[in-house]
């Protein structure tokens, strides 16, 4: 009996849980937790430890399908997975929300994050949601790769038809396996699906593509007013001039622009590698986030009892659904 495993990985949102139940012949095992912050915006539930699915090719060959966590604040599981799960995996699938606002970030992070799962494994990088807007294209992703030096295949599909999935794990397992009537399992899953009507998303608002140069848009401002713990923020441009702030203290604003500067210089001189985020405490014990892309910075002060950690993933969500 072949056993093969492939690991599923990518951003909150993008399809894992959905994909892997669409082609599993058994009940899934998830663990789906209501939302209880920004990623409420798109969704209700989310998985917060794994998902559990399984597929038999044959009666000789079957796949064990694994699905991670997308937020970083279950790190955690990325790592077991990473560790008991991936190291003998046929490959991994990145699913990547082709609706959010910076996809391309999202395979750079996530690429990043898994490189040493990825490295020497077959990667497929699957784009939902291309239907809603098609842009970055094929392309766009390809060069990408080829900038980031990640062999990868790039395929456009819908992760709710089994038949969509059965291609990608088709592509993961050539030359790994002995079974090869992919084309009859594609023909069944299609034959199951005829007259299964999926519900539209295109009702989703999903603005136009426009690259991914991070803007704080006012609905990333407010979205951050809205979390519990939040005392104001600055966003400073790359030249250092101030974009908008709700901050008491002018000197706060100021130094933004001045932990920008330095930390993007470090992050050339050192050994740190790049560096997204710094963490301040002032005497009063309260906390000053500063995040940096390519010389903007946004500066976020907290309560000292509100978790810097959630204050970091709010604040990608809200770049990424704003």
């Amino acid at each position: 009996m072949e056993n093969h495993k492939v690991l599923f990985i990518g951003p909150v949102g993008s399809g894992k849980t959905t994909a892997i139940r669409s082609i599993s012949d058994i009940d899934c095992l998830d663990t789906e937790a209501q939302v209880s912050d920004v990623t409420g915006r798109r969704k209700q539930t989310t998985t917060v430890a794994m998902d559990y699915g399984r597929v038999t090719l044959s009666e000789e060959s079957r796949v064990h399908l694994y699905g991670t966590p997308g937020q970083a604040r279950f790190r955690f599981m990325w790592e077991l997975l990473s560790e008991e799960i991936a190291k003998d995996c046929a490959g991994v699938v990145m699913m990547i929300d082709n609706t959010r606002n910076y996809p391309m970030r999202d395979l750079k992070y996530y690429a990043r994050e898994f490189a040493n799962v990825i490295e020497g494994k077959r990667l497929v990088i699957a784009v939902t949601r291309s239907d809603i807007r098609a842009r970055p294209a094929v392309p766009e992703y390809q060069s990408l790769l080829a900038e980031l030096e990640v062999e990868a295949a790039v395929c456009f599909i819908d992760g709710r038809r089994k038949s969509d999935m059965l291609g990608l794990v088709e592509l993961i397992l050539e030359g790994q396996s002995e079974f090869r009537d992919w084309a009859t399992l594609k023909k069944l899953a299609e034959a199951e699906q005829r007259g299964v009507t999926f519900e539209s998303e295109e009702d989703l608002e999903v603005d136009e593509y426009h690259g991914e140069e991070v803007v704080i848009t006012e609905s990333v401002v407010n979205g951050l007013h809205e979390i519990e713990g939040v005392l104001g923020l600055a966003a400073t441009d790359s030249n250092g001039d101030l974009i908008t702030s709700t901050l008491e203290a002018n000197e706060l604003e100021n130094f933004v622009a001045l932990v920008s500067g330095i930390v993007q210089d470090q992050g050339e001189s050192s050994s740190l590698g790049q560096i997204s985020s710094v963490v301040f405490r002032d005497r009063n014990e309260d906390n000053l986030s500063v995040f940096v892309w390519e010389g903007m910075a946004l500066g976020v002060a907290s309560t000292r009892k509100t978790s810097t950690r959630m204050i970091r993933q709010q604040v990608n969500d809200l770049l990424q659904w704003g």
